[in-house]
């Protein structure tokens, strides 16, 4: 599990360590700072753990050292820069670190940062989230409706879905055709759609992604010959097979994460940026329950989202679920002061309440509403 992340000097944070929960959810305005943790969280999981860590490459884009030296701590002749993140695997404490402390020695290394952990805690990290129980990223802008996705070259870590879900179909089609199509059967897992009996991994992404569009189901095909993989789709208990480009964003969008949630094993780790996009809110809703639920079945979940509806299916779970134990879901609000991130936390009890509402979070509507009823512009309630 990871436990926390530090910034010192990081981009729009000077001082900073952020703890995870089961379920951490990043939300707040536009450019205050939300997507920044989870870029210095990802650039070490794009470098594989290793000794130099690149700021650019499948999962982010970070451009140079200059660009994440904090302006302020630049300003004030501060050369130092460092990230921290520190995991548990299996109860054993892994530390693995990343930066820089002079500007002229870093001015050598291009994009590449130079990272202060042991060989230990590389195996040991990328043994687990790789191989063992798996590590899913999926970024804002995924790949909408295609006719085919190319396969998957590399195959280093289980069931990669890929940053924009592009080996999705890839993964589908192996869960058809190997023996890792269901959940463990000792124990009840809590990603099993509620009117699903079945533990097959692939009948409950079609239950889930039915939420979204009734009657969802899914025909997956590979062509080793051209190293491609397609498929077809169909909802509403309809036989007529349909292609992706026809059926709109909101199905191809969605159901990267719907397999990244149901493939990863407990203890595993999903990171997902804006996973409403493209959707109603019903399907925001209902993704909601299911990354909810797929922290109590075990796997970490970090969300960066824009979606109150999103935020309510958590909170749904929360109160719906015994086995929830109060505060095990976790929401960070970031709003900018003075151009600097401020962070506020905010737990999620047992009955799905939180235990603050600041200003700017998740307002809107009920100014919108108040607004309406008064006949008049209302922006603080």
């Amino acid at each position: 599990m990871l436990n926390s992340i530090k910034l010192e000097n990081f981009k729009c944070y000077r001082d900073l360590e952020i703890g995870f929960s089961s379920l951490t959810i990043f939300c707040g305005n536009n450019s205050v700072g939300k997507s920044t943790a989870i870029q210095a969280l990802a650039v070490p999981f794009q470098s594989k753990f290793q000794d130099y860590v690149h700021l650019n490459g499948e999962l982010v884009n970070l451009g140079s050292y200059k660009d994440i030296h904090s302006t302020d701590a630049v300003n004030e002749g501060d050369e130092h820069m460092a990230v921290v993140l520190d995991f548990s695997v299996d109860a054993v404490a892994v530390q693995f670190g990343y930066g820089f402390a002079s500007v002229d020695d870093q001015t050598l290394l291009g994009n590449k940062l130079q990272s202060n952990v042991e060989q230990r805690a590389q195996a040991t990290l990328g043994e687990w989230y790789f191989s063992q129980v798996g590590f899913q990223f999926l970024e804002a802008e995924r790949f909408g409706p295609r006719n085919s996705f190319r396969l998957n070259e590399n195959n280093d870590i289980i069931d990669w879905v890929g940053p924009r879900g592009e080996y999705t179909i890839e993964v589908i089609y192996k869960l058809l055709n190997n023996d890792r199509r269901v959940f463990p059967k000792d124990a009840l897992d809590a990603r099993m759609h509620p009117d699903s009996e079945n533990y097959n991994i692939l009948k409950n992404i079609e239950f889930w992604m039915s939420e979204i569009s009734p009657g969802f189901s899914v025909s997956p095909i590979l062509v080793e010959g051209a190293r491609i993989s397609h498929a077809t789709f169909s909802t509403r208990n309809s036989t007529l097979q349909t292609k992706p480009i026809n059926m709109g964003f909101g199905l191809s969008y969605a159901l990267g994460i719907v397999t990244a949630l149901l493939v990863t094993k407990p203890k595993g780790l999903v990171v997902i940026e804006n996973p409403e996009a493209h959707l109603h809110p019903r399907g925001q809703s209902y993704l909601g329950r299911l990354i909810a639920l797929s922290a109590l079945a075990g796997v970490q979940v970090i969300v960066e989202t824009h979606s109150d509806h999103l935020l309510n299916g958590i909170r749904v779970i929360a109160r719906l679920r015994n086995e929830y134990i109060d505060g095990q879901f976790k929401v960070c609000f970031v709003s900018a002061s003075d151009g600097k991130a401020d962070l506020t936390e905010i737990s999620i009890g047992k009955k799905g309440e939180l235990s603050s509402w600041p200003s700017g979070f998740f307002d809107q509507q009920a100014q919108d509403i108040r607004s309406i009823m008064k006949g008049e512009e209302v922006r603080n309630i």
